[in-house]
């Protein structure tokens, strides 16, 4: 793919990769301020959680990697879970009113891993099985392998920028205020596990049964977050209906 350019007037080579990932954590910052400019009180937690967002991203995906398949090869979903728990214990300890922050963090979340995703593309790592379709990508093609496979990094690229941008809509419109992550959970937990069918090295299953384990964390999340919708959204009705 593209593992690395040069500075223009430098000829220092930089790693693509890592670029994308430093791009990547200042376009959370950067999104999440301008959706909370005229909160200051919120303006300033958005720093601390893209400190905290290149943290996850260093160690999150080989930490659960480890954890769950020993101690080499390439990490899996490790990085958006850890993150997503580091900011759910920051608002609670930091005491930040969930509401725009967590909405707009769904946002911010989403943009940001556009870059994240692009990172995986340049670096021509997380690609999917073998296919002969029209959406193959011949990865290793410069090496003399005409294998195709599935882009996987441009698929999750593209569908994190369609979430982004639904999102983006709702947070506009002033639709679902306060659900926004809920529905980041939805959507994210629902085309990530369809990922996985493509993906290749279906073997890191849950206890041996037909699921992998991140489908099983992305099943977790469609499960709380659409208990979590549907008991808001019943509660509100009670709470609207005469007594």
């Amino acid at each position: 793919m593209w593992p690395s350019f040069t500075l223009p007037g430098l000829g220092v080579p930089v790693s693509t990769y890592h670029f994308l990932h430093v791009v990547a954590w200042f376009a959370f910052y950067f999104a999440g301020t301008a959706l909370t400019r005229s909160r200051a009180d919120l303006r300033r937690h958005w720093i601390w959680l893209a400190v905290g967002l290149a943290f996850c991203d260093t160690v999150g995906a080989r930490l659960a990697f480890g954890f769950v398949r020993g101690w080499h090869g390439d990490g899996f979903f490790g990085g958006p879970l850890l993150f997503a728990l580091l900011t759910a214990a920051y608002v609670v300890s930091r005491r930040v009113h969930a509401y725009p922050f967590l909405d707009t963090w769904a946002v911010a979340f989403s943009v940001s891993h556009v870059f994240e995703k692009g990172a995986c593309l340049a670096m021509g790592c997380c690609f999917g099985r073998p296919t002969s379709s029209i959406l193959g990508v011949a990865l290793h093609a410069a090496h003399g392998d005409p294998t195709r496979s599935h882009p996987l990094p441009l698929y999750e690229a593209s569908l994190h920028l369609l979430t982004a941008g639904f999102l983006g809509l709702l947070y506009a419109r002033g639709w679902l205020k306060g659900r926004l992550v809920i529905i980041l959970g939805l959507t994210y937990g629902g085309w990530r596990s369809a990922m996985e069918l493509a993906r290749s090295g279906l073997d890191s299953t849950f206890l041996g049964g037909p699921l992998t384990i991140t489908q099983v964390a992305c099943l977790m999340a469609i499960v709380f977050s659409a208990t979590y919708l549907l008991s808001g959204s019943a509660g509100a009705r009670r709470a609207g209906s005469p007594t």
